[in-house]
């Protein structure tokens, strides 16, 4: 298997939890595994586990109720939203737009692309 994705394993951790967050199986205010629940389920370290909740918790993903362990706060959705749009409208449109420039994909392309994907999305 190729490995793509070079970010910390923490980051992807992370970025798991918000999927599972998006995807409504963390709803909000609803406790979430413990650090060593997590760490066990994806095999990895407690400390890189705490990592992954450490950021969640600092960008308002999560917050912890001591004894209690980590729930999902209130506004997580929107924050997700927020934070990956803000990254894909950054860092990665960039490299989209100058991939999309170098083949000559003109924006009537493009918006028929984006189309053509969202109709197959409904009917799924």
């Amino acid at each position: 298997m190729i490995q793509t994705d070079n970010r910390p394993i923490y980051v992807r951790l992370a970025d798991q939890i918000c999927d599972r967050i998006l995807l409504d199986e963390y709803r909000k205010l609803e406790r979430i595994p413990s650090v060593r629940e997590y760490a066990v389920s994806q095999q990895v370290n407690p400390a890189t586990a705490a990592r992954a909740f450490e950021i969640l918790e600092r960008q308002g993903v999560i917050f912890n109720k001591r004894g209690l362990g980590f729930f999902v706060a209130e506004s997580a959705v929107e924050t997700i939203r927020k934070m990956r749009l803000d990254t894909l409208l950054g860092e990665e449109s960039e490299l989209f737009f100058s991939r999309l420039a170098v083949l000559e994909v003109s924006p009537e392309q493009l918006r028929d692309m984006y189309r053509e994907y969202l109709s197959k999305q409904q009917n799924n």
